[in-house]
């Protein structure tokens, strides 16, 4: 299935390219000493030899519309391009390793334009210095409107594909720290490899390092190979024991380890020996995509969610990959090539694993939210009191405490009421239990009517119920309590017959200065029972200097 999406982009790419990716022109070519002015005589058949260490001559009938000569970057130490008008005159151009002047353009070539004279130029001579593969030259000859369009088309397209590499490639490394993916790791540094690959071999970089030219192309080939290891430990690490036997996982690293050093090799080398480690390099790549292939599928059979994400982002770049290993795209995309569909398929994979992983992350984020809520309200409900409502003896407590914690000053006075309904057993014994719940109930309703800022009120018993208040001056909780006291009193029962009234003691304690809560419930709880011994419905306050007092109804 991937293969027939790359396929069918790759296909769009060449429709767009229209009739500018025309073949190879056909040359003729000579072979002599860097001293040579120029050949004695070029053949027309067969293979050059023997030019590694000397000058490899080309010569090119330019077609009649042609006005430049375009040159895909590859290894050689110098090239001169020389234009034979019609009437006899020449002009010549040259540029060497590590210097192309103003010869460079964005997709990886070099430029060659005559000067305007009146006679047409009638032939071309490609002159090689120290060229190291005549088999890796790609050379193009458009006419005027050809090269118009590349000129403003490649530099979008190529400028466009590494732009959204560098975004994506900045997002997966953010991504992958914040969450500590090791593989988004992993493939954020391939993401970075792309991007230098593709700002050397667009040679882009030549802006800010002309030196470089030249140069670029056995840098970029260690490049790729660099980003086929990477891509590979990404996998490896995001799919881990879900790819498949141990044999598997342990051959795919391997392999995916082992380009990078070969691809050093291959770098290095300008010799006879480039045609056959590059064909080398390419089995090598196929290799490691059909193992990485069959891990993928693995995992997506396991049920590996990164697998699944993994196999639709890497989908197109490795069928890419793969077809331009065995398809010649070399005159795609006004001759940019395999490169340019390598770069912009890099460039929609990385942007849609960034997609791929924000919707992982919304989907974590909001299935955390979810748990999150349904804790709060699991917790909520642990320090709710089932029948009443009201916080619960546990929360309460911790209610309490954090009031007493988070006072606004040191000696800002704390208050705790606690109220008993008197004789709460005859209503259960009389009325019945459903009546006794109906009054507790009226009564948490008139006691949450207090509740604020700087007041809590929670059942930590039967028939018992409990405020906390902050702020309060001793006269002032005096006064509130008593206000608890006849607010409860003055309730109406519906469920009681006509004349039975509810009352309740309450024993308030107060402190202006550090003390527990335990300590302060202790008072408090002293103070209700003589409240109750007394004859109940009334309100008995301790203060701090442990003077108590009645208030009585």
């Amino acid at each position: 299935m991937y293969r027939v999406i790359a396929f069918a982009f790759l296909s769009l790419i060449a429709a767009a390219a229209g009739d500018e990716a025309r073949a190879e022109a056909r040359f003729c070519h000579a072979v002599t000493d860097l001293s040579a002015a120029e050949p004695d005589a070029f053949e027309c058949s067969g293979e050059p030899a023997d030019y590694r260490q000397r000058s490899l001559w080309l010569k090119i009938d330019a077609p009649a519309d042609s006005r430049i000569v375009y040159v895909h970057q590859t290894r050689f130490e110098r090239l001169t391009a020389v234009f034979l008008y019609a009437d006899g005159r020449t002009a010549s151009q040259t540029v060497r390793r590590g210097n192309y002047g103003a010869h460079w353009r964005i997709g990886g070539q070099i430029a060659f334009e005559p000067p305007m004279l009146a006679a047409p130029v009638k032939t071309v001579l490609l002159r090689f210095d120290g060229l190291a593969s005549h088999e890796l030259l790609r050379i193009r000859l458009p006419d005027a409107d050809e090269a118009n369009a590349q000129a403003a088309v490649l530099p979008v397209v190529v400028g466009s594909a590494i732009t959204l590499l560098a975004l994506g490639a900045l997002y997966t490394l953010l991504v992958g720290m914040a969450l500590r993916r090791i593989y988004l790791l992993w493939h954020g540094l391939w993401a970075v490899t792309m991007v230098a690959w593709g700002l050397l071999w667009s040679q882009l970089a030549l802006i800010v390092a002309p030196g470089i030219a030249g140069w670029s192309s056995q840098i970029c080939t260690f490049l790729a190979c660099l980003a086929v290891t990477l891509a590979t430990i990404s996998g490896v690490m995001a799919l881990g024991k879900d790819m498949g036997p141990r044999a598997l996982r342990i051959g795919t690293l391997a392999l995916g380890l082992f380009i990078m050093p070969f691809g050093i090799l291959v770098s290095l080398e300008t010799g006879p020996a480039l045609g056959w480690q590059v064909a080398v390099l390419g089995a090598l790549t196929l290799s490691v995509l059909a193992l990485v292939t069959l891990s993928l599928v693995n995992a997506c059979r396991a049920g590996n969610a990164d697998a699944k994400a993994l196999a639709w982002a890497w989908g197109l770049p490795m069928a890419t990959l793969a077809l331009v290993q065995v398809i010649d795209v070399n005159d795609w995309v006004y001759g940019g090539g395999s490169q340019v569909v390598m770069l912009v398929a890099a460039a929609l994979q990385t942007i849609w694993l960034s997609i791929a992983v924000t919707l992982r992350i919304a989907h974590l984020r909001d299935e955390r939210d979810k748990a999150r809520a349904a804790e709060a309200r699991m917790s909520e409900l642990a320090s709710r009191d089932a029948l009443t409502g009201l916080l619960n003896r546990r929360g309460f407590v911790d209610r309490a405490e954090f009031m007493i914690e988070g006072r606004a000053a040191p000696g800002e006075p704390f208050g705790l009421l606690l109220i008993d309904v008197d004789h709460f057993k005859r209503v259960n014994d009389t009325y019945g239990h459903e009546a006794g719940d109906a009054v507790l109930c009226r009564i948490a309703r008139r006691l949450e009517r207090w509740e604020g800022p700087l007041c809590v009120a929670g059942r930590i018993g039967g028939e018992e119920f409990v405020l906390a208040v902050t702020g309060l001056t001793p006269i002032g909780l005096r006064q509130f309590a008593e206000s608890v006291r006849r607010g409860i009193a003055d309730l109406h029962h519906p469920e009681l017959r006509t004349g039975h009234a509810v009352t309740v003691s309450i024993g308030v304690a107060s402190a202006d200065r550090a003390l527990s809560f335990q300590r302060l419930y202790g008072w408090a709880d002293q103070e209700l029972y003589k409240a109750k011994a007394n004859g109940r419905n009334q309100v008995i306050f301790r203060g701090s200097d442990r003077s108590a007092q009645a208030v009585t109804g």
